[in-house]
C-alpha cells in the first residue's frame, strides 16, 4: 500500500488557526497522510496552503484531480472529495461541488474513508466548527474501524460540530488541542 496512515481533519469557523498549530508541530520524521477539509471556498484555498506552507517544513498540495496519496504529505481538499483504492494504491478525487451544504464536506471525505481496507489506520479528526458536518462521517468511520478524535467544548472556539460529533459518536476520544496534536504525531510515527 502507498501509504502506512491516514490522518482526516476537518474543521469549520476558528479551523485554520486550529490547523496551524497541528500541522507546525510536525517535522520532516512524519509519515502520516494528512487530508484537511476546512469550510472554505475554493478561492480562498491558495492563499491558505501558502500560509501552511510559510509554517510546515511538509510538503503541501491542493486536492484539485486525482491522486495518488503519498507519505508525509499534506492534501488540502480544494472541493468535496473521496478516497478510492485504484491498483491497490490509495488516491483521493474531487466529487464536486453540487448538492453539498458545505464546500468541501467533511460527511463524504470521512465516509469515504470507512470504505479503505481495514488494514489501513485511519485517524478521522472532528475540530472546532459550527453544525454538524463530520458526525455521520465519523460514524462510519468508527464502525470501519478507524479511530475518531473530537475537540473539547473547552477547547474550541464554536462547539458545534465536535459536540455533534461526539453525541453521534460515544466511542470517539474528546482531547484538547495540545492532546490532539500529541497524537496526531504518535498516528504519524514522529513522537520520539
Amino acid at each position: 500500500m502507498n501509504i502506512a496512515s491516514l490522518i482526516l481533519i476537518g474543521a469549520s469557523t476558528g479551523g485554520p488557526g486550529r490547523i496551524y498549530s497541528i500541522l507546525s508541530a510536525l517535522d520532516n520524521r512524519f509519515e502520516g497522510t494528512i487530508i484537511i477539509a476546512q469550510h472554505m471556498s475554493a478561492s480562498f484555498i491558495p492563499s491558505f496552503i501558502h500560509q501552511l506552507q510559510s509554517m510546515v517544513s511538509l510538503p503541501i498540495s491542493a486536492v484539485e484531480d486525482s491522486v495518488m496519496l503519498k507519505k508525509g504529505t499534506i492534501y488540502v481538499c480544494s472541493l468535496t472529495t473521496r478516497m478510492v483504492v485504484k491498483n491497490k494504491e490509495i488516491w483521493i478525487e474531487p466529487v464536486g461541488e453540487s448538492g453539498y451544504s458545505y464546500n468541501p464536506q467533511i460527511d463524504v471525505l470521512f465516509a469515504s474513508a470507512a470504505e479503505l481496507p481495514s488494514s489501513l489506520k485511519r485517524l478521522g479528526v472532528i475540530l472546532t466548527g459550527i453544525g454538524d458536518d463530520g458526525a455521520i462521517g465519523s460514524l462510519a468511520l468508527c464502525k470501519s474501524g478507524g479511530d475518531c478524535l473530537f475537540e473539547s467544548e473547552e477547547s474550541s472556539i464554536v462547539y458545534g460540530m465536535p459536540r455533534r460529533a461526539k453525541e453521534l459518536v460515544p466511542s470517539g476520544t474528546v482531547a484538547s488541542i495540545d492532546e490532539i496534536v500529541d497524537l496526531i504525531k504518535r498516528y504519524g510515527g514522529s513522537d520520539v
